[in-house]
Order: C-alpha cells, then sequence, then structure tokens
C-alpha cells in the first residue's frame, strides 16, 4: 500500500488488528488445549484423528462394561457353585443314612423308619436351597437356566461387539431332578380277606383262617411311602368251639427282593366288632389304622382248636407330588419326602441313586467352575485391552503440554505486543491534525 496520511482511514491499525484477532484466536485455541490436555477437542481442530479417536473411545466404553457383565456372571456362578456344594454335602449325609439303612441283620424296619425321616428332612432341605438360592431375584438352581423344556441359557455379553458371548447353563438341584425323591403315601387304601398260609415276615405259618370281610385302612403319619407293598398279619389262637382266646396283628412291608420284614411290634386284638387299630411304630411314622368293619376275628374256616393264619396285603396310592420345579412354576416342592430306605434291598438301591446324584451334581459344578475360570481370563483380557485403547487414543488426541505451554506463552507475547503496536498506531490521525493548526 502507498504511503499516505489519513485521518478517517488507519491502514495499519487494521493490519495491526487483524493480526491481533489472529493471535487472539490462536491464544483461545491454546487456552481450551491447556485446559483439556488434548489436541483434538473437536472434528475441526483434525477430522481425521477425531474420527479415530470416537471409534477407539467407543470400543473402550463397550469393553468396559463387558467388564461388568463378565464380573456379573462370575457372582452368579459363585453364588450357584456355593449352593451346590452345600446340596452335595446334605446328599453325602443320606448316603450315610442309606449305608445304614442297609445293614441287614442289626436294623429294623423301625430303625430304618427314624433314619427314613432323617432322610424325609434331608430332601425338603434340599429343595429348600433351591429355592432359597437368588441371584437378583431369579431362582438360578431351580431348573430355569437348564437344558430343560423351557429352561434359558445364560448368555453374557463380554466383548464391544456382536456375537461377543458366553453361554452357559446352570442345572436344576431339587431331589426330583436329582433323582433321589421318594413318594410319600397318602391316607388311602382297603383292608381285603385274602387267606393265606405263607410265612411272612417272621410269623410262624399256621393253619389258613378268615378273620373280618373287609375294612379301612388310613396312615397315621407321613412316613409310609409309595411304591411299598404291606401286608396285614394276623395270628389267632382259638379254642375247640371256634372262639379266639388271643390274637395279633402285624404290620409288614416288602422289599425289593421280595422279602418280607416286620414293622414294629404286634398288636393284641379281641374279637370287639368295628374296633381302629393302630399297626406298626407310630413313633417313626411307619404305622396305620384298620378299621375293621363286621364282627372281628370270629370266624374262622377251619374247626378245632389251634392257631390259625392270615396275612392280607395292600398297597398304598401317591400324593401326585410335582415331579420337578419345571412343573411348579420354576419352584421346588416343600411337600417331599427322599428315598425310600425302609427296607434293606430300597436303602440298597438307594445307596446308587445317592452316589449317581452327587457324581452328576459334581459334574455340574466342575463345568460351572471351568466356567468361571474362563469369564475371570476373559475379565483379565478386556481390562488389558481397554488400557491399551485408551493408551492408543491418548496418542492420537493428548496434548504435549511442554510444546502447548511454549506455544501458549509465545501466542500471550505476540498478543501483548500486538495490544501495545495497535494502541501506538491508533495515534497517527491525531499526529496529522497538527499539520492543520
Amino acid at each position: 500500500m502507498s504511503s499516505g496520511f489519513w485521518i478517517n482511514f488507519n491502514p495499519a491499525a487494521n493490519n495491526v488488528l487483524s493480526n491481533l484477532s489472529n493471535v487472539n484466536s490462536q491464544v483461545q485455541q491454546e487456552s481450551q488445549v491447556m485446559s483439556t490436555g488434548q489436541a483434538v477437542n473437536s472434528a475441526a481442530d483434525n477430522p481425521a484423528a477425531y474420527a479415530i479417536s470416537q471409534n477407539m473411545q467407543m470400543e473402550s466404553n463397550g469393553l468396559n462394561v463387558a467388564v461388568q457383565n463378565a464380573q456379573q456372571g462370575v457372582s452368579m456362578l459363585q453364588t450357584a457353585t456355593g449352593a451346590q456344594q452345600q446340596v452335595i454335602g446334605i446328599l453325602q449325609t443320606m448316603s450315610q443314612l442309606a449305608t445304614q439303612a442297609s445293614q441287614s441283620g442289626t436294623q429294623t424296619v423301625s430303625d430304618r423308619a427314624g433314619l427314613q425321616l432323617e432322610m424325609n428332612s434331608l430332601a425338603q432341605e434340599v429343595n429348600s436351597i433351591t429355592n432359597q438360592t437368588q441371584y437378583n431375584g431369579l431362582n438360578i438352581l431351580s431348573g430355569q437356566f437348564s437344558n430343560a423344556t423351557g429352561g434359558q441359557t445364560v448368555t453374557l455379553q463380554v466383548g464391544a461387539n456382536q456375537g461377543q458371548t458366553i453361554s452357559f447353563n446352570i442345572g436344576s438341584t431339587d431331589v426330583n431332578s436329582l433323582g433321589v425323591a421318594g413318594t410319600l403315601g397318602t391316607a388311602a387304601g382297603t383292608y381285603t380277606d385274602a387267606a393265606s398260609t405263607a410265612t411272612t415276615g417272621g410269623v410262624t405259618s399256621a393253619t389258613a383262617a378268615s378273620i373280618a370281610s373287609s375294612g379301612n385302612i388310613s396312615l397315621v403319619s407321613n412316613n409310609i411311602l409309595e411304591s411299598g407293598t404291606y401286608e396285614i398279619a394276623f395270628t389267632g389262637n382259638y379254642n375247640s368251639s371256634g372262639s379266639m382266646t388271643s390274637g395279633t396283628l402285624q404290620l409288614e412291608i416288602q422289599g425289593s427282593n421280595g422279602s418280607w420284614s416286620q414293622v414294629g411290634n404286634s398288636v393284641s386284638v379281641s374279637s370287639t366288632t368295628n374296633q381302629a387299630i393302630t399297626v406298626g411304630d407310630a413313633a417313626t411314622g411307619a404305622a396305620v389304622s384298620i378299621t375293621f368293619s363286621g364282627s372281628n376275628f370270629s370266624a374262622v374256616t377251619a374247626s378245632g382248636a389251634g392257631t390259625y393264619f392270615q396275612a392280607d396285603t395292600f398297597q398304598i396310592s401317591g400324593n401326585g407330588t410335582s415331579s420337578g420345579s419345571e412343573g411348579n412354576g420354576w419352584q421346588a416342592s416343600s411337600n417331599v419326602v427322599g428315598l425310600n430306605i425302609l427296607t434293606q434291598s430300597d436303602a440298597s438301591s438307594a445307596i446308587t441313586k445317592i452316589h449317581d446324584a452327587i457324581s452328576n451334581l459334581t459334574a455340574q459344578s466342575e463345568g460351572l467352575g471351568a466356567v468361571q475360570n474362563r469369564l475371570s481370563a476373559t475379565i483379565s483380557d478386556l481390562q488389558n485391552t481397554s488400557s491399551n485403547l485408551q493408551t492408543a487414543n491418548s496418542v492420537i488426541v493428548g496434548a504435549n503440554m511442554a510444546s502447548e505451554q511454549t506455544k501458549f506463552a509465545q501466542s500471550q507475547i505476540l498478543e501483548q505486543a500486538g495490544i501495545s503496536v495497535l494502541s501506538q498506531v491508533q495515534q497517527q490521525p491525531g499526529l496529522i491534525l497538527k499539520l492543520l493548526s
């Protein structure tokens, strides 16, 4: 621009003002860099670096959430395996009871009935643990996360991208699913006259007799199980006129091998009509009550004095206990009993079933433990990857603070110099006025 003197236009001031504006903009930009520690704070700063940074940040955020997901999975598995260990401990106790009850010659049915009460209590405790073991309000051992019909698989999102998942199932621990449940009998049955001469349960065989025509049978308590075959063995002593001088009733149970065992002590009876008699062992619950109808114990098919015998069998029907938590709204039933150990042969069979349950549940826990170890390794890998991504992102968008501080100081000096020069060049029009004076 040519030199000259003007009072209505100051080109020097305009030049200084333009430079000062640029310096001021640079100061503001460097102030933002200094305050955030990032060289790229918006897409305008570096479009390519900004895009890369956002993608890395998205990946890092996803990995951090995936770590939380995996940690929740570990917590769920720890809850499940801890409860499974408790159930295994109960199964070990069940095994001891079955082993004790399977001993022949030293155990009466009444002894086994006492063990049966404890077996039933343990079965109820297993189902209680099944219902009380929860994670985030969900019953995780009831089978709803198993391979059973209607169950679902637990799927954990353990990565920032689609398909990066770990899935597993948790089996049910209720006694039905484990195969260690018995079936409790109901108060139903009918005593029917059926003369027999077989030697049964230690009762000496005698001449066949015909006693009461019929009677109703009910359970005294809840320790008589379905699937057993029971009988009432009658032994009566009669005089020459056909009158019973003494008689006994004995409750007996048949084992799976066909042998009969007495339950409790025999009960003395008379010829009273319509009497209710409890036979068995009421103390342990292995007892039934018989209410006879008609004339009891007085009609004898054979003549003459002597001892007469009759054994009438009957069955106990089941109570319709649910087959498992799957059919019970994923709730294990509280109305359960343990495996039948009232006879030596049934107790022996129970040992194998309980051992199988322990093996199966141990295998489940082993599998869940392997998943837990996998999740722990995944968490470590996710944390390492996230840390590396954050480091890489910092390299791209992070500010070199030493360099930025130098630039900031330089811009501040230029800004101060510009203000000073602007103040001086603005005085030039005033100097021109002196030419007019």
